[in-house]
């Protein structure tokens, strides 16, 4: 009776891991393209805010900054892991 329960929870703990991965991948899913939205209307800010001219540099400090931030997270989190 007592191996029954072990095997019952067992499945029950590896249901609720599924669970827990699939909803962090939907967020991230969501962020993904909350992301890009993001991305697309800070370069519609950049346009508008700032004179014709200034405008490719100013997008292009905004990529950069992006880029770096990009980095820096994969740096941190997945490298340092291993």
């Amino acid at each position: 009776m007592e191996e029954n329960e072990t095997v019952k929870k067992k499945g029950h703990t590896d249901n609720v891991r599924l669970f827990k991965t699939g909803l962090i991948l939907i967020l991230l899913l969501i962020l993904l393209v909350a992301s890009f939205g993001f991305y697309r209307g800070m370069h519609d800010a950049i346009y508008d805010l700032f004179d014709y001219r200034y405008t490719n540099l100013i997008g292009s400090i905004f990529d950069l900054a992006i880029i770096a931030a990009i980095l820096y997270v994969v740096r941190e989190f997945y490298i340092k892991r291993q």
